[in-house]
């Protein structure tokens, strides 16, 4: 190498090396921006927005410093979502963060490149999201919060409570009927093999809920179990008062729903769920594949009863269930 060519090397080395100076330094200013979908109201997906902030947090990402959301909400109607996924899509977020079954559908239609995390969806594989759960092989990864072991376990921890109930009742919104397909079916499954019927409790609406525990009482259900799907989540309080009020137990799937006063719960901790999904994010902007991340599923549940509800419902819940809660609201 001539001395000219040798020192026209030093110069593009030095420009390069200064260019990558540039951008490291650049890079961390960038403020990355978020999709959220949603399909209840800004208001009905305030609650989980601290975890999910804390999740992004923990990945480096915090708002009004590195990173801006583009919040759409569908205010609890299904037909929006296919247009608000579109306009994600159309705004050109990184990722878009889709806490239940309806926006990851919506969102998934709507584009094949851009990364879709969700949080609440119990089972990926069958709504064609990803290919498995370790593998997820597209552009959608997240977090599932149900399983057969756990329906299987709230199935049995509600039949240890009520060792003589020969039936128990499933109430959930019949619009999410789809969503929670899968783990009805669990629940049924589980059931038999304890020797127990399920009797389905669908409601079209709120105002439907007196005609399902209606309908409850007429069939001698003693105890209920609540889906993990989110129409069961917005209408927790709710189904906690129609509980009372018929002294019909349930067994949800959060402790929310338990302090507000409901009987029972048995699922991940609360915030766990979007909590871990801000991780995901946070991991995609730093350059992981949706591909790559296996769908991530809790590997420590809760139990939680309520020994006021139980008392006021004239229950006795058995000691040797109580030895194994991991909270008891007195």
């Amino acid at each position: 190498m001539s001395a000219i060519d040798r020192r026209e090397f030093i110069l593009a080395a030095g420009a390069l090396l200064a260019a990558r100076g540039a951008l490291a330094q650049v890079a961390p200013n960038r403020v990355h921006v978020i999709g959220v979908l949603e399909y209840a109201s800004r208001a009905g997906f305030e609650p989980i927005l601290p975890a999910f902030s804390d999740g992004l947090r923990e990945g480096g990402f915090t708002e009004g410093k590195n990173l801006r959301f583009e919040f759409r909400f569908a205010d609890y109607d299904y037909v929006k979502l296919d247009r608000l996924a579109k306009e994600l899509v159309s705004a050109k977020v990184q990722v878009i963060y889709a806490p239940s079954t309806w926006p990851t559908l919506a969102a998934h239609a709507a584009t094949k490149t851009i990364p879709i995390v969700f949080s609440g969806v119990n089972d990926p594989v069958p709504h064609g999201f990803v290919q498995s759960l370790a593998r997820p092989g597209g552009n959608v990864t997240g977090v599932s919060l149900a399983s057969a072991d756990l329906t299987a376990k709230r199935v049995q921890l509600l039949r240890e409570v009520f060792s003589g109930a020969g039936r128990l009742g499933v109430v959930y919104d019949a619009d999410s009927a789809k969503a929670c397909g899968i783990e009805l079916k669990e629940i049924a499954s589980a059931a038999k093999q304890l020797g127990v019927e399920v009797q389905p409790l669908p409601y079209a609406a709120l105002a439907d809920l007196d005609g399902a525990f209606a309908k409850a009482r007429q069939t001698n259900i003693r105890a209920m179990l609540v889906p993990t799907t989110y129409e069961t989540r917005r209408f927790g309080k709710d189904l906690v008062a129609q509980s009372s009020s018929s002294r019909i137990p349930l067994m949800h799937a959060g402790s929310d729903a338990v302090e507000a006063g409901g009987l029972m719960s048995y699922g991940p901790e609360i915030g766990w769920g979007p909590r871990r999904a801000g991780n995901y994010v946070a991991r995609i902007i730093n350059g992981a594949r949706p591909a790559d991340l296996p769908v991530e599923r809790p590997d420590k549940y809760v139990l939680v009863i309520n020994l006021k509800t139980a008392r006021a419902l004239g229950l006795k819940i058995p000691q040797s269930i109580l030895l194994r809660a991991d909270r008891v609201i007195e």
